[in-house]
């Protein structure tokens, strides 16, 4: 497994043929990994890589290449100043505006997102913001369950990244594993 962060872990990590680099997010502000993504078919930027912006409301999957997860791996030298003991790779899970990233797309991916409460502190010394990242499951009754379809929802932490669908071509994950206790769920990419 490969957790990136609170919100966000692969569950059947993609293969390096899995991973598309050369992009950027050009969303003019920060962009949670894990969230859906697609080339903006705007200027590239001095490095050459071709801009991705955040993916909202519901839409057919893209082509190959062209859209996915957003995934960032933060290099040691990110954590330069940081308090070594209070800082963790689950403390820094978004990707800044203009930063490099991978758009990640394939059909053995497998994925688990997690919704986080709207507020946290831990130990009295952080606090933490929650973010949706899938509508519907963060409700008593989830109305998301094992075999929906998942599309980019809203976009932002309060309404979810992700939503779901009974559109098939709109169908960016399947869903295969629903837990409204812990606010997860788990799904696997579909193209």
């Amino acid at each position: 497994m490969a957790n990136y962060g609170r919100n966000f872990e692969f569950l059947a990590a993609p293969h390096a043929r899995e991973r598309k680099g050369r992009f950027f997010n050009d969303e003019g502000a920060s962009i949670p990994i894990g969230a859906p993504v697609l080339a903006s078919g705007g200027a590239s930027n001095a490095l050459d890589m071709a801009p991705v912006a955040l993916a909202t409301t519901a839409q057919d999957r893209p082509a190959a290449g062209q859209g996915g997860i957003a995934v960032f791996e933060y290099a040691p030298n990110a954590f330069a100043g940081d308090d070594p003991v209070l800082t963790v790779y689950s403390d820094k899970d978004t990707i800044d505006d203009q930063a490099a990233i991978q758009l990640v797309s394939g059909t053995n991916i497998k994925v688990r997102f997690r919704n986080t409460p709207a507020s946290s502190t831990f130990l009295n010394t952080r606090d933490y913001v929650g973010r949706v990242m899938v509508d519907g499951i963060n409700l008593a009754t989830p109305t998301v369950i094992v075999g929906d379809f998942l599309t980019p929802g809203v976009g932002d932490d309060t309404s979810g990244y992700c939503a779901e669908t009974s559109t098939a071509s709109e169908a960016w994950l399947v869903v295969t594993k629903v837990d409204a206790d812990r606010d997860e769920c788990e799904a696997q990419m579909a193209f």
